[in-house]
C-alpha cells in the first residue's frame, strides 16, 4: 500500500515535476550505463551524462506530455497508458544499468548511481506496470 500511495505521489505531479524526476533518473541510468567498466569515472564526465541526458529524457518526456494536452486531454485526467508504459521501461533499463556497473569493472561505486533512482522510480514502474496488466477492454 505504501508503493502505491508514492506512485500515485509521483504520477499526480505537475509534468514539469515529473519531466524532471524522469530525466534525471535516466541521465543516472546512462551515466551508469556509461561508465560500468571504469574504475575510477571523472566526475565532470558523469555529471554531463547525467545532464545532457536527464535534459534530452526530460524534454521529450514533457513534450509528449503537452502534446497529449493540445490534442484534447486534460492534464488532471486520469494517467495514459504511454506514461505507465514509460516508466516501467526506464526503470527496466535501471536494473539493466545497474546489473552492468555492478558485475562490470566500475563496482559498486558505480552502481550505485542506479541504485539511488530505482528506489524512487519502482513504485511507479510497478504501479504502472500492473495497470497495463490489469487494463479492461473497453
Amino acid at each position: 500500500m505504501f508503493f502505491a500511495l508514492l506512485a500515485k505521489f509521483l504520477l499526480k505531479q505537475p509534468p514539469m515535476v515529473q519531466a524532471a524526476v524522469l530525466g534525471l533518473c535516466t541521465g543516472l541510468f546512462v551515466a551508469a550505463t556509461a561508465e560500468a567498466n571504469e574504475r575510477d569515472p571523472a566526475v565532470s564526465s558523469v555529471v554531463w551524462l547525467v545532464l545532457g541526458w536527464g535534459a534530452l529524457a526530460g524534454a521529450l518526456y514533457y513534450a509528449g506530455f503537452m502534446l497529449q494536452h493540445r490534442r484534447g486531454a486534460a492534464i488532471e485526467d486520469d494517467v495514459p497508458p504511454w506514461v505507465h508504459a514509460l516508466y516501467a521501461a526506464v526503470w527496466v533499463f535501471g536494473v539493466v544499468a545497474a546489473l552492468l556497473a555492478l558485475f562490470g569493472d566500475g563496482g559498486f561505486k558505480v552502481a550505485a548511481l542506479a541504485i539511488v533512482p530505482l528506489v524512487l522510480l519502482a513504485p511507479s514502474a510497478f504501479y504502472g506496470i500492473r495497470q497495463i496488466t490489469h487494463r479492461v477492454p473497453a
